[in-house]
């Protein structure tokens, strides 16, 4: 039976734990690319809107921080950042109803006719620039803010590289989460599963790069994740 490695930050990883090791799975926390914070009041004033590019830019922001309440839209990629605006502010955060992407989320401004005023970007360093783009060439009065950087963590990655030598379903839900296992010289990739987040803004892998890739479009449905694992390791 294959290892499990998760190596994304993940909302719902002790639920997965459990209902893979339910099924005799041997489930591995290793996050390769850990979150360092670099900015705690990034909200400094009354915005109209603030888009919240990843569940990350939003975690370590103080809850006391007033401005947030004042802004009439938050915007969000997906369930990850809704729930983490609920859970640390109790507000309501607008998110795409399928595509949870930069394109899907502009899409949804454009499509039901949202008036931005002056934005807010938060964002981390490296991120993707799809939205600060689109805020740029529709001359919104905008600020971005990085909130957090990626830094490697080798000791995990090294921990990874030796259980996927043998083998193993990788979960990895963006692009920068396992592009350090990608690169790996010690491992070859094509004798990895990897599970992804369905991004159509993000092309992670090719199926012919890899022994085979799932595309998730509910990271949250714990249930056809582990029934998907267990099609791939009969």
């Amino acid at each position: 039976m294959l290892s499990v490695i998760l190596v994304s930050n993940y909302s719902m990883k002790e639920e997965l734990e459990d209902a893979l090791k339910l099924n005799g799975y041997d489930f591995n926390d290793l996050m390769i690319q850990d979150i360092q914070h670099i900015e705690r009041y990034p909200i400094d004033d009354e915005y109209k809107t603030i888009i919240i590019q990843s569940a990350n830019a939003i975690k370590k922001i103080d809850s006391s921080n007033n401005h947030i309440y004042d802004s009439k839209y938050i915007f969000g990629i997906g369930p990850n950042c809704k729930k983490w605006v609920r859970k640390k502010f109790s507000l309501e955060c607008i998110i795409p109803e399928a595509d949870y992407s930069s394109v899907g989320l502009i899409k949804k401004i454009q499509d039901e006719g949202y008036n931005l005023g002056k934005t807010l970007l938060l964002k981390g360093i490296g991120g993707k620039e799809i939205i600060h783009n689109y805020l740029k060439e529709k001359k919104i009065d905008y600020t971005v803010c990085d909130v957090y950087a990626r830094v490697l963590n080798t000791d995990n990655l090294r921990k990874v590289e030796k259980m996927a030598s043998k083998g193993a379903i990788v979960i990895g839900f963006s692009k920068s989460s396992i592009e350090p296992l990608i690169d790996s010289k010690e491992v070859n990739i094509k004798d990895i599963h990897f599970f992804v987040l369905d991004k159509s803004d993000e092309n992670i892998l090719k199926s012919g790069q890899v022994a085979s890739l799932t595309k998730l479009e509910d990271i949250y449905d714990i249930n056809g994740i582990v029934n998907k694992i267990k099609g791939i390791d009969e």
